[in-house]
């Protein structure tokens, strides 16, 4: 007989008599077993410990240990208690052979023992072992199972008697078995769920199926939701699992509410706010109402995140919607459709005039200071308003149309209210047009740039160019840029607009230097947006290798408010500039924030004063003080000074007497084309100064 496939099963065999060892350890070797002898009980014991032997084949009577307490010491130790052991003994009165199993014998061998056939018993005692090992394990695998089962599995009898609690025992969780079997299922569930378990027990007895329902215990507030399946086992029983569902139904409820409602601020979400208005503009037609759309946007709410933090703008959006909420009604409804934009259902209005009042009485309710975390803040919004029927009879219709009087209410300055006009659509789609034709007009090459000469007023030479872009639209002619500029800013178009400029300005100023006016210097405005979306010093030097135009010939304009944006990280790029011998010039100055420790670390090489200073300046004794000031000021810190838009001979002539020395405008010449700046410079001709 051979026992095992790979390394044998190992036998240890004590006896205290040398001979029967011998006999022993030569059959189970022969039957393909391993072996490991001990003279004595003491001596097994501690040979079970070094080498944790598959079966034991015990003497029951030895010196000093006997076989007895032996198999009990090892039944003891870890591992010990469930290996094999056959018990050998001579001893076949009635009392050994009970105490050989008390203590622990699996079974027992009257010597003397048949050696021909010990390999066939020990190999059959090995695999009763191992078969009754692996029942343990899965009945211990089906407990553990039970255990971790969150439910509650009763077995029924078919006339509704609980005669067993399968699982669910856990202590605390639910009564013990002992005080459940044999109840009834009415003494245990409410009558209405016992009559449902019984009833679907009925028909899963019938059927085969497995039956489903659910049913409540108890009351509000407290009261448990529960899942119920029953099947049917033989003889008439029946197995009913109870699944406490009450946080499956608690979440199902919060997440009905996460569909339908902001998580933030707990009002009606988008969706909620469309199902309504379909709503209430239906029953507005069969009634002849009046319906107002407000749609409501809070004024410069991102400065509030970017200062005070999201938590904090989080919390001043919940203060707002809980003032807005008790100024609307309750027949009204007031949504939160996304960021700081909320929007509004007027419903039953009368008139238009109604409606009209309800909006500026949201408008009025955010008048009062916030008072938030110790200060007050004051919020303001832009509201706009359109009315059902005059404006539309669609949701989408009355939405839109409110977010164009919204956004008319920004451009009016923000902080008011604006009712819906027919011509505000015009001016938006005017708006949509332009923004698509600024996204091709690049590809289109409908981009120009016209360049207006900066004068020497000491010499009258011109002395550089500031390029200026024109929007060349085959429709429309000529487009200057305060028309579109803003909403390039505003979209993002400006940056691929600012590096086609750049590019163009600085491939024209190395063509003229070309033909020989040297030198010269060209003048290119840079916005914001440039030193927000990437390294501008890299691409700024990548143009000027391109175009082979020197640094020091390329002079790069900032605004104080584009120097003020993001000071440091500003300040690192316009260094790098200056570091390769690119200007430096600060635009429109005196109009902004002007500081003078920010002009103190900025490397300004040119200061160009601000138009509004000049225009009047030979009326108005302020502005002259101003420009004096500004010139004093340039002096101490060596920086030059250029003043924007001179247009008569008076403006030049103080200018001279204050000691500015340069100046652009249209005394000199309006910006004009290539073609036509070329030709100033070929006349060569000087300024009259």
């Amino acid at each position: 007989m051979t026992e095992p496939v790979g390394s044998p099963p190992m036998v240890l065999v004590v006896d205290d008599d040398p001979g029967s060892r011998l006999l022993a350890v030569a059959s189970l070797k022969k039957a393909g077993y391993a072996t490991v002898e001990a003279a004595d009980g003491s001596d097994g014991v501690s040979a079970f410990g070094r080498f944790r032997p598959d079966i034991i084949l015990m003497d029951a009577v030895m010196p000093g240990m006997d076989g007895f307490n032996a198999i009990r010491e090892i039944r003891n130790r870890p591992g010990g208690e469930r290996v094999p052991v056959l018990m050998m003994t001579g001893l076949d009165d009635l009392a050994s052979i009970q105490r050989a199993y008390e203590v622990g014998a699996t079974d027992f061998a009257i010597k003397p023992v048949n050696w021909v056939v010990l390999g066939h018993r020990v190999g059959y005692l090995l695999r009763s072992s191992r078969a009754f090992l692996d029942l343990a394990a899965g009945e211990e695998k089906t407990r553990a199972l039970l255990r971790a089962i969150p439910d509650l599995i009763f077995r029924l009898g078919a006339d509704g008697t609980i005669l067993d609690l399968v699982a669910g025992q856990e202590p605390g969780a639910i009564p013990s078995n002992q005080i459940l079997a044999g109840r009834k299922l009415k003494e245990v569930l409410p009558e209405v769920g016992a009559a449902e378990v019984f009833w679907n027990a009925e028909e899963a007895r019938k059927t085969g199926e497995v039956r489903m329902f659910e049913y409540t215990v108890g009351s509000e507030p407290g009261s448990r939701n529960f899942e119920g399946r029953v099947v049917s086992i033989p003889d008439g029983e029946s197995l009913f699992i109870a699944r406490d569902i009450t946080d499956r139904k608690m979440a199902e409820v919060r997440l009905a509410h996460m569909a339908y409602h902001d998580p933030l601020t707990g009002l009606p979400n988008r969706v909620t706010f469309n199902d309504r208005l379909v709503r209430d503009l239906a029953r507005a037609k069969r009634r002849k109402e009046v319906v107002g759309v407000v749609l409501v946007d809070l004024d410069r709410f991102k400065e509030v995140n970017d200062t005070l933090g999201h938590a904090a703008g989080d919390r001043l959006l919940v203060a707002v919607a809980e003032r807005l909420q008790g100024v609307v009604r309750e027949t009204d409804t007031l949504a939160r459709m996304s960021g700081d934009e909320f929007c509004v259902i007027l419903t039953d209005q009368r008139d238009e005039g109604a409606a009209i009042d309800a909006c500026h009485r949201l408008h009025n309710a955010l008048a009062a200071p916030f008072p938030f975390e110790g200060q007050e803040m004051h919020v303001t919004a832009s509201m706009g308003i359109s009315l059902f029927p005059f404006n539309g009879d669609t949701p989408e219709t009355l939405v839109k149309n409110a977010d164009i009087a919204m956004f008319r209410a920004k451009a009016q300055g923000r902080d008011t209210v604006q009712v819906f006009l027919e011509e505000m659509s015009a001016a938006v789609e005017e708006r949509a047009r332009m923004e698509k034709g600024l996204r091709k007009a690049i590809e289109k090459n409908e981009f120009v740039v016209h360049y207006q000469p900066e004068i020497d007023l000491r010499t009258g030479q011109i002395i550089g160019a500031e390029a200026l872009v024109r929007w060349q639209i085959p429709d429309r002619g000529l487009v200057l840029p305060m028309t579109f500029i803003p909403l390039a800013e505003e979209t993002g178009a400006i940056v691929p607009m600012s590096e086609w400029i750049l590019r163009t300005a600085c491939a024209q100023a190395k063509a003229w230097q070309g033909q020989g006016y040297s030198p010269f210097r060209m003048s290119v405005n840079m916005s914001a947006r440039l030193f927000q979306q990437y390294d501008l010093s890299r691409a700024i030097l990548d143009i000027l290798a391109d175009t082979g135009l020197g640094h020091e010939s390329l002079e790069v304009e900032i605004t104080e408010s584009v120097a003020m944006y993001n000071p440091e990280s500003i300040l690192k790029t316009l260094w790098n500039l200056s570091r390769s011998s690119i200007r430096i010039a600060m635009d429109d100055f005196g109009t902004g924030y002007s500081s003078l420790a920010y002009l103190k670390k900025f490397p300004i090489n040119l200061l160009k004063i601000d138009q509004a200073f000049i225009k009047e300046m030979d009326r108005n004794a302020g502005d002259q003080t101003i420009v004096k000031a500004i010139l004093a000021m340039a002096q101490a810190l060596d920086i030059e000074v250029i003043a924007e838009g001179v247009e008569r001979v008076e403006q030049l002539d103080l200018l001279k007497s204050f000691g500015c020395g340069l100046a652009q405008g249209f005394y000199f010449s309006k910006a004009v084309p290539p073609a036509e700046f070329t030709r100033l410079l070929a006349e060569n001709r000087r300024m009259a100064v």
